[in-house]
């Protein structure tokens, strides 16, 4: 009789959690933010990464841009449409620019989505160093419009709003 009630109520509970859980978390944003968040690990390399994981690392960018991604980064002196098939090439120049690298996204927020497309923006944290060895610590916020392609959100344009800090 005790162990039927503690398994009506164990039930009772789960049943509340699942259905909290199904009605109450945007599982979309959740997924464009986990998106984003994995590009910026991807977009960090430090002088001891090998080339394999370089190479691991480009696949992974690459495969998070749609095949055109308008890109628009003034204080960087970018603004041009990037394909795909130009990622690897783009963050080549940039690893032979930069010993190393950093990017953390703070205050990631997702303004909209209207499936298949989303929007969102965050304080992107950009630290590096150049090979002339000057350091680069800023924070820009940076706006991302994102669209649903085969149950993948991509990006499709990357704005930079303004400069927050240098």
């Amino acid at each position: 009789m005790v162990t039927k009630k503690y398994w009506i109520a164990g039930t009772i509970l789960v049943a509340a959690v699942a259905a909290f859980m199904l009605f109450f978390v945007d599982w979309e944003a959740r997924a464009v933010k986990k998106q984003l968040r994995s590009l910026a690990g991807e977009m960090a390399w430090s002088p001891a990464e090998n080339q394999i994981t370089a190479v691991t690392r480009i696949k992974a960018v690459q495969d998070k841009i749609s095949e055109t991604c308008q890109v628009y980064l003034p204080s960087y002196r970018i603004s041009q449409i990037i394909s795909r098939n130009d990622v690897p090439t783009y963050l080549t120049i940039a690893k032979n620019y930069y010993k190393d690298l950093s990017i953390k996204f703070e205050d990631l927020k997702v303004e909209s989505i209207q499936l298949p497309q989303a929007r969102a923006i965050t304080t992107a944290r950009v630290r590096a160093t150049g090979i002339d060895g000057l350091k680069n610590d800023e924070a820009l916020v940076i706006g991302f419009e994102l669209r649903k392609i085969d149950k993948k959100w991509q990006i499709v344009s990357v704005e930079e709003k303004q400069v927050v800090e240098r």
